[in-house]
């Protein structure tokens, strides 16, 4: 409803109260309709205003027109914190809304909840990162660098491989060095890494290595037979990353390059070169 113009104001107030007019004919008398006469009255009623009025124009306004209360937006929900929980196993955005609902019964619908978590990805340039649920997946690769160390009996300089194990959800490492990358010592990498993990994944994700993988096929790889064994043993499923494809193990390649610059790069003291 506009505001009416005091006098307007007055006078509807006096033929309300000094003559029997119906609120259809108040209306025609101040040129102006049924509902504004009624909405003007309620206003009165409610601020307490009958006629006589004794109130300034200043007054008589600031009574029927108090100022609005400002409607509270809906708490936002915190994305930072969703995103967090939904890299826990069984987390889903339905479960994280409805705990967010309980919290405040006035926030935003699932459709808004799914939508701004869908900003935010985008806008932290997070859609095209993989999102990992805790302990669902471990990465696992030899580092493309090898160290050296000095066989104390015969002096003799030796090579060693780094194995390097990731939880992707958390970033949580496992190195481990070892005298060569055959078969026997990548499949004892493993069950050290589970050992230290307490705890096996449901899928285990390796390079093409050959220890790992006979035949790369980007649809149907050939797996190493000890290797398979070794996973049916422990019940875990083998998934190798695509071949030229990093982001299928990302975690443990930003692993592998952290180990080269953290560990062998600062102690080895001779460069025993790579072994890719």
């Amino acid at each position: 409803m506009r505001r009416l113009e005091m006098l307007k104001v007055r006078e509807i107030l006096r033929l309300k109260y000094e003559t029997g007019l119906s609120l259809r004919e108040i209306g025609k008398a101040n040129n102006c309709g049924k509902t504004t006469v009624s909405e003007l009255l309620g206003r009165a009623k409610k601020a307490g205003i009958t006629w006589p009025v004794e109130l300034s124009d200043k007054q008589l306004m600031s009574a029927l027109y108090p100022p609005t209360e400002k409607m509270t937006s809906p708490p936002e929900p915190d994305m930072d914190y969703t995103f967090r929980e939904m890299k826990k196993k069984g987390v889903t955005l339905m479960l994280l809304w409805e705990e967010y609902k309980e919290k405040h019964r006035d926030g935003v619908m699932y459709t808004q909840f799914c939508e701004r978590y869908r900003k935010f990805k985008k806008n932290n340039n997070l859609s095209m990162r993989k999102e990992h649920k805790a302990g669902e997946e471990i990465e696992v690769d030899w580092a493309g660098q090898t160290m050296s160390y000095v066989e104390t009996s015969t002096g003799e300089k030796r090579c060693a491989y780094i194995f390097v194990a990731v939880l992707p959800a958390s970033s949580y490492p496992f190195v481990y060095a070892f005298g060569d990358m055959k078969a026997p010592s990548w499949i004892d990498a493993h069950v050290r890494a589970f050992e230290f993990f307490k705890g096996v994944p449901k899928v285990t994700i390796p390079d093409n290595t050959k220890t790992a993988v006979t035949k790369p096929d980007l649809v149907d790889p050939v797996l190493n037979k000890s290797y398979q064994e070794m996973a049916r043993h422990y019940g875990t499923t083998l998934i190798p990353a695509r071949a030229a494809k990093p982001k299928d193990k990302a975690a443990d390649e930003n692993m592998v390059g952290n180990v080269s610059r953290r560990i062998i790069a600062t102690y080895c003291p001779f460069k025993m070169g790579s072994n890719s």
